[in-house]
């Protein structure tokens, strides 16, 4: 073995750039959060040839005193903290005092800056780390630096560089970043003296509009959630401009730009039920904590931080995505069905509302008939089957109506008259006023008719959201009914899945799954839900065993997606004739959830066409 020896400046200075610079996108990330901490206002940033051969940064900020020009290009020289305590509560961008060192080692610097209170700016030029010269200039207050010709004197890494097209696409995708997380700073972006970007006193939606365009500006969710001192803001997309990649999903951590796989999955499966396989969400999400409960001195790019509660920051997100998610109705329009859903917020309200009417006030105490689901809907086959699990009866409104006379005929309807204000109270439900069946197309679409606006609704896709969320209801209400299993189901595991298992074992009893410890690194599974009495045991743990990587779904996700599953399976099949009766109860039932009008795979249930748009292909309307 040879000497140990300490290496020469000019190689450990080489070698250390390469954590913190190894593409421009990556100096440019470096210089403009030293803007961001001196307080500027208005940031310039220009590249040229991708910046490989120029990056220039200028900002208004609070610039650099003479005496400390030299020192801000020393390693480890930075005024973000003194201690190591003062990681505990850090809110700069920066603090690693590594920056500024690295570029200047691996390129051509060249820096101005003023303080407010100096008179002049001063010039301070390096090449390849070592200073070249300092000299007075003329320069308003703030900050100038420009990178040049960058790894000229390590050409080892110069040729990993890649295409310029593609260094300055990193280089944009960074600079949009920034446009977003700090909407209060007016951005220049140019690009081979071309402008890019110029933000002046925008909004975040004006932003996201500026950067994705009016599809997706126009089609995105408000999302404000807050748990203690916790807060997440910002926007989701909503359904219909789901993308096929993960590039559209931004997320800050106080500010700061961040890549965390718990938070993603998180996301993820708060859109499980929602969105088609395959298709992923766009977002812009803050997350807003103490400085104390999260660690971003984790690499050196900054890019990854780790969570002091974990658990909490994954609920947090779940909780917040779900709850905008399901306050939004998902009906399409069957002429333009990628374009924006209706967005009517679902919220809790009495059983019925004011509806404004010339006749008089309506009071609908009570309905006239009362429909047992398992009736209705199980008297054949597959129905039957799939109801049995819910033998109790749920009413359902269908007021009677006289065609002729245009008015209600049902005994139990009390109406009754006023002098001045005339007001119809009616039960909150899918329609405004009272509609008719006008028949089911393909044995599969029942057709709906209110007003001038015709209804598509899929019976499958209703059904399985129906019983989908009677299995979650379950869940919630703790009346969870069970399947013994014949012959107990006896499940090994090593010691990291034992005590993982161990850890979830309330979780999944919570659910319906009796478990309990059977000798060493051995559960016995007694019983499981009874809607979901032919699970695949072994398929089932396998799938809760994959997220001892924290990169999946957690268990209550994998038995909600077995729940829809099952309620897909159970669910009446597309191409199966009902009865009247049976398609009242079926609309009725998903009335009275009131809920997202979307199956629990991210399928919508119901496509309208209204009349006007039948006019104008009929050429009755211009």
């Amino acid at each position: 073995m040879s000497d140990i020896k300490l290496l020469d400046k000019s190689v450990w200075s080489k070698i250390a750039a390469g954590e913190v610079v190894d593409k421009p996108a990556s100096i440019v990330k470096e210089l403009v959060e030293n803007s961001i901490d001196a307080g500027a206002k208005n940031i310039t940033i220009e590249i040229k040839e991708g910046g490989i051969k120029y990056i220039s940064i200028m900002d208004d900020g609070c610039g650099i005193k003479k005496d400390q020009l030299e020192i801000a290009f020393l390693p480890h020289a930075t005024s973000k903290l003194s201690k190591i305590e003062d990681l505990n509560n850090l809110t700069s961008m920066g603090f690693r005092g590594e920056a500024l060192a690295s570029i200047a080692a691996v390129s051509k610097v060249e820096l101005i800056s003023k303080p407010e209170e100096s008179d002049t700016g001063y010039k301070i030029t390096l090449e390849g780390g070592e200073k070249i010269d300092i000299s007075e200039v003329a320069s308003t207050t703030g900050t100038k630096i420009t990178v040049t010709d960058l790894f000229f004197n390590t050409p080892a890494r110069a040729k990993f560089l890649r295409k310029n097209k593609t260094e300055e696409n990193d280089v944009t995708n960074y600079v949009e970043k920034l446009m977003l997380s700090h909407s209060d700073i007016n951005f220049k972006y140019i690009v081979d003296d071309k402008i890019i970007y110029n933000t002046t006193n925008c909004s975040t939606l004006e932003i996201i509009y500026t950067i994705y365009g009016k599809e997706i500006s126009s089609n995105m969710i408000e999302v404000n959630y807050a748990s203690g001192d916790y807060k997440i803001s910002g926007y989701i997309s909503s359904l219909t401009v789901a993308k096929s990649n993960r590039t559209y999903q931004t997320l800050f951590v106080n500010n700061r730009y961040c890549i965390n796989s718990t938070i993603s999955a998180s996301i993820a499966n708060a859109y499980d039920t929602f969105l088609m396989k395959g298709k992923f969400p766009v977002y812009v999400l803050f997350l807003t904590l103490p400085p104390g409960s999260l660690d971003v001195n984790v690499h050196p790019n900054k890019l990854e931080v780790k969570f002091e509660n974990t658990q909490r920051i994954y609920l947090l997100f779940n909780n917040a995505v779900y709850d905008a998610l399901s306050r939004q109705t998902h009906i399409k329009d069957a002429f333009n069905p990628d374009d924006e859903v209706i967005q009517t917020p679902v919220v809790e309200s009495p059983s019925f509302e004011k509806v404004k009417s010339s006749e008089g006030v309506s009071y609908i105490d009570q309905i006239n008939e009362q429909y047992n689901i398992q009736k209705s809907l199980g008297k054949k086959g597959e129905l039957e089957f799939s109801m049995n699990f819910y033998p109790k009866e749920v009413s359902i409104d269908t007021p009677q109506f006289d065609k002729e006379k245009g008015e209600n005929t049902d005994k139990d309807i009390i109406i009754s008259r006023l002098d001045e204000e005339k007001e119809q109270i009616k039960y909150e439900n899918l329609f405004s006023t009272f509609h008719k069946i006008i028949g089911v197309a393909f044995d599969t679409y029942i057709i709906v008719q209110e007003g001038d606006v015709i209804y598509f609704i899929d019976q499958h896709a209703a059904h399985e959201r129906i019983l989908f969320d009677k299995f979650m209801d379950e869940v919630d209400k703790q009346d969870i009914r069970v399947q013994q299993l014949l012959v107990p189901y006896v499940l090994r595991v090593n010691d990291v899945e034992f005590d993982f298992l161990e850890e979830n074992k309330k979780l999944l009893t919570d659910y319906g799954f009796d478990i309990d410890v059977f000798g060493h690194n051995c559960f016995k599974i007694n019983s499981v839900p009874m809607v979901l009495y032919d699970i695949n045991l072994k398929n089932f743990f396998d799938e809760v065993l994959k997220n001892l990587n924290g990169l999946v779904k957690k268990p209550h996700e994998i038995i909600r997606h077995e729940f829809a599953t099952m309620g897909c399976k159970a669910a009446v099949k597309a191409g199966y004739k009902l009865s009247e009766s049976e398609i009242n109860a079926l609309l009725t039932s998903l009335k009275h959830n009131n809920t997202t009008l979307l199956c629990p795979h991210g399928r919508p249930i119901v496509i309208t066409i209204d009349k006007k748009q039948l006019e104008k292909m009929f050429k009755r309307i211009v």
